[in-house]
């Protein structure tokens, strides 16, 4: 019986290590769009199949909206990444309008860990 189990065991081990290995990252290569109000958007893919976001080159979070359009994320007062309703840009066509939201967020916004649980 005890083989049985060690063997069960070591099949779930090895299983759990396979699908960790074969995890693939998110391509590297900058992606250029424009953006519903004509402005250009360079932006990186990041994490893997799982877990995957994506940051503007000078490093900030975004979401897509429910149009599917890519706007700068902020946090709410309880940690929960959301989207800011200002689609994003390129540094050298931001407006006095997002530049004053950069102003209140941090780059490398991530995911809280509720928002982390429900992926």
């Amino acid at each position: 019986m005890k083989k049985k189990r060690i063997k069960f065991i070591a099949l779930v081990f090895a299983i759990f290590v396979c699908s960790v290995a074969l995890s693939i990252p998110a391509n590297p290569k900058p992606i250029t769009i424009v953006q519903p109000n004509g402005k250009t958007l360079t932006f990186i893919l990041k994490g893997d199949e799982r877990m995957h976001w994506m940051e503007t080159l000078d490093g900030y979070t975004l979401l897509r909206n429910e149009n599917g359009d890519l706007e700068f994320a902020c946090v709410d007062e309880n940690g929960i990444l959301q989207n800011s309703g200002i689609l994003a840009c390129n540094q050298e066509e931001r407006d006095e309008i997002e530049l004053s939201l950069l102003q209140t967020i941090e780059p490398k916004l991530f995911f809280s860990s509720e928002q982390l649980q429900e992926k």
